[in-house]
């Protein structure tokens, strides 16, 4: 059986055994969710592509500080597939959150999320979830 490993890689190789497609964002976030997949882009009609077995490495992360409800009442979370914590960023006012958050599900690039990527973010007004989005970055599409 063929070495499938992005160092041993030649030209033509396909190098994930599977590839999949899928079209809803919650079923891209179940298969990543699992760890068995790498996601590789998004088709011109709008699939999403994942490869199996997962040939990227999984990096742990140190969790940073968990946010204080009182210190940062207003914050938007970010939770990715294989995250345990989330990332989050505090905000001066409810309104400046609520207009971030808008402007995250919108898909505007100037946001705390500014890679490609699938993200469950929530809105935080007050240290009470308001509202809670499925965000999907997507990468650059393939052909």
């Amino acid at each position: 059986m063929p070495d499938r490993s992005h160092v041993q890689v030649v030209l033509g190789q396909q190098v994930y055994a599977v590839l999949e497609q899928c079209r809803k964002p919650e079923v891209l976030w179940a298969k990543l969710a699992t760890g068995n997949y790498d996601w590789l882009g998004v088709r011109r009609n709008g699939r999403y592509v994942l490869g199996r077995p997962r040939l990227s490495a999984v990096v742990p992360e140190e969790p940073g500080p968990l946010p204080d409800d009182a210190r940062q009442p207003h914050r938007i979370e970010a939770l990715g597939p294989l995250q345990r914590v989330p990332r989050w960023e505090a905000f001066a006012t409810a309104e400046e959150a609520r207009d971030t958050f808008r402007r995250l599900a919108r898909g505007d690039p100037i946001t705390p999320l500014r890679t490609s990527g699938i993200w469950r973010a929530r809105l935080v007004l007050d240290g009470r979830s308001v509202e809670e989005r499925l965000v999907v970055r997507p990468l650059p599409r393939l052909l």
